[in-house]
């Protein structure tokens, strides 16, 4: 793994946390949202209990899996936080927690740095070279 994949796994987290917020919200819709259809037919009412049962599960099961995201997410954060608070080059520190801790764009550091969007991957490129030594044996950076 590189240092840039190493450092880029917390916002794959935190997208994937997004995604399911988002599926939890349906679910929470579809749960809550109840509609009468008019008919003087009789009908099955444990279909509908069925149904209703299956979405609260599905729900559950998403908070969960939302639940144990976000606690990964943050050991990985402080994972990461502490290796580049170990990069002396201030700059580079700078942009490297900008980029994969606080997820801001390239535009959004250069613009918050008072430098060029060329010079932000310049100093990137630096960033991730001195951050190498310092990131977990485990994670078999190359």
């Amino acid at each position: 793994m590189t240092a840039k994949e190493y450092l880029n796994q917390a916002w794959n987290i935190d997208q994937r946390i997004n995604g399911k917020l988002t599926q939890a919200s349906r679910l929470r819709d579809m749960t809550t949202h109840i509609t009468q259809v008019l008919s003087d037919m009789p009908k099955n009412a444990s279909h509908d209990n069925h149904k209703m049962e299956e979405a609260v599960t599905r729900l559950m099961d998403t908070e969960t899996e939302i639940d144990e995201s976000i606690d990964r997410l943050v050991d990985l954060k402080i994972e990461i936080m502490n290796a580049i608070w170990q990069v002396e080059d201030v700059g580079c520190r700078l942009l490297l927690e900008q980029r994969y801790i606080n997820f801001k764009s390239w535009e959004d550091i250069a613009r918050d740095m008072n430098v060029s969007v060329r010079w932000v991957h310049k100093l990137h490129a630096k960033g991730l070279e001195l951050i190498e030594k310092f990131l977990p044996k485990d994670t078999d950076v190359h």
